[in-house]
């Protein structure tokens, strides 16, 4: 009697595992549409957006990383140290700092290691792609920040209303600009 019931109990337990839905912090949520500041539509010449576009990005600290004139393509990236935020919960061997990494294992014999590495702050590393596409013009920006040894310690989607409508004007002025040279 005590057999099938643990059985059952077995089966409902990994039944319910099953059907929680995991969370992809980088993918960004279909339902919910871009903030209406992140796309407007293309105006004036593609190659003429494209270098407003760039040089915009570049003035706020990002680094162009391609572009493409036919898609109406910028992506760019930007990365700042984060002082303050490697304070992550993690186990106290293993984990990088002044007294370095201890490990003792045995595979084919016994071995004791030390190994010294100097951390340093986590990184907070800023994506962003333009694209102007059917006559649209879209942003899309993501955030993610990384401890020096690579730990993922935040991922979001960063779509902001504010930060769209100041690319927006910078790229409108600097076409402006353009066209009247």
């Amino acid at each position: 009697m005590m057999k099938p019931l643990l059985l059952v109990a077995a089966i409902l337990g990994l039944g319910g595992c099953q059907s929680l839905a995991s969370y992809d912090p980088l993918g960004r949520d279909v339902a919910s549409p871009l903030p209406d500041a992140c796309q407007w539509s293309a105006q004036g010449d593609a190659e003429a957006r494209v270098r407003a576009t760039a040089d915009a990005l570049e003035t706020q600290g990002y680094r162009i990383e391609q572009t493409e004139v036919a898609l109406g393509l910028v992506s760019a990236e930007r990365a700042k140290a984060q002082p303050g935020l490697g304070a992550v919960d993690r186990p106290p061997w293993g984990r990088s700092g002044f007294w370095g990494y201890y490990g003792m294992g045995s595979r084919h014999g016994y071995s004791l290691g030390y190994s010294q590495r100097f951390g340093g702050d986590p990184v907070r590393l800023q994506r962003i792609s333009v694209v102007a596409a059917e006559g649209v013009v879209r942003v899309t920006r993501d955030s993610r920040v990384v401890d020096a040894n690579g730990y993922l310690i935040d991922a979001r989607p960063d779509n902001s209303a504010a930060f769209c409508a100041a690319l927006h004007d910078d790229i409108d002025a600097r076409m402006r600009e353009g066209s009247s040279s």
